[in-house]
């Protein structure tokens, strides 16, 4: 019998042992894991509500686009999960979690792999909640406990009425025009922030690509406002360097969306403890594969 298995971890870091250094004023009060160093301004925090389309995810041999052209038969990728029209997950955090077609999940070839790489749509949901804290000072609230609403404000409530709002992934770097490689990254577990993302020794590709797989190389928006995006943006190709191996007692697969802090952040305000609205940010994501061994 095949099986799939999805969820979403609740806070990327929970994963593994997260230093101090990344909790933030209230966490232990209820709210997510977050960057909040003042109460004023934006804060990066961590989503509650996530829901993307997903197309295929995959375990390769080698990195399946190490620079400009996507290949997954070259470099020695088998199927986890594939769909020509992709498929909504919902809620992955919902009771039910995310529910997905069985004809479209394969269980891989036994083998040893190095990287696991996932397409998804450029457009996604996330959600989330926040009150905010005197810097530094878990224990001191400003105010109410705000939630996202649909529109993208924030209405004074609790984390269960959160809505999602519209996110979109068409650049990694707003703050500079698309010419100079904003559709692409690499990072290391090294790399600031990532250490909460990523373990010793792996490395995040994440690539825009247009509905032709391609790597865009034009776009728009303003630079001085980190408006900036790259035109035909659809698709974020997301690709980890983890060792994963496939017994041939394997029986099933199961997948780790994850969606980290940064994807959603909280407009604090000026600082009176009134968060003035939401906003969805393509920043990263990607997956972790884990056989299931038995019957």
């Amino acid at each position: 019998m095949k099986k799939l298995f999805f969820c979403l971890a609740l806070s990327i870091s929970s994963l593994f042992v997260a230093p101090s250094a990344f909790t933030g004023p209230g966490e232990s009060l209820g709210n997510t894991k977050n960057d909040c160093n003042t109460s004023s301004d934006s804060c990066d925090i961590t989503p509650t509500k996530f829901s993307t389309k997903i197309y295929r995810v995959a375990l390769c041999t080698s990195n399946p686009m190490p620079s400009t052209t996507l290949d997954w038969d070259g470099n020695g990728c088998v199927d986890v999960y594939n769909s020509t029209t992709g498929e909504d997950t919902g809620d992955i955090f919902s009771d039910t979690g995310a529910t997905l077609s069985a004809d479209n999940i394969s269980v891989p070839t036994a083998g040893s792999y190095t990287h696991i790489a996932a397409l998804f749509d450029k457009d996604f949901k996330v959600g989330s909640h926040h009150k905010v804290y005197n810097a530094g000072d878990s224990t001191d609230p400003l105010g109410e406990r705000y939630y996202s609403t649909s529109s993208g404000g924030a209405a004074v409530g609790t984390a269960d009425q959160v809505q999602m709002i519209s996110g979109e992934f068409n650049t990694f770097m707003p703050q500079i025009a698309c010419e100079n490689d904003a559709a692409f990254v690499e990072r290391s577990a090294t790399t600031e922030g990532y250490g909460n993302f990523l373990e010793a020794g792996e490395t995040f590709y994440g690539k825009i690509l247009t509905s032709t797989y391609q790597i865009p190389t034009t776009g728009g928006g303003s630079i001085e406002t980190e408006s900036a995006y790259c035109d035909g943006a659809k698709y974020l190709l997301s690709i980890v360097d983890k060792a994963t191996t496939v017994g041939s007692d394997t029986t099933g697969i199961h997948i780790k969306i994850l969606a980290p802090k940064g994807l959603i952040r909280a407009n604090q305000g000026s600082g009176d403890g009134v968060i003035t609205g939401f906003t969805a940010h393509g920043s990263l994501m990607a997956v972790k594969v884990l056989p299931i061994t038995g019957s």
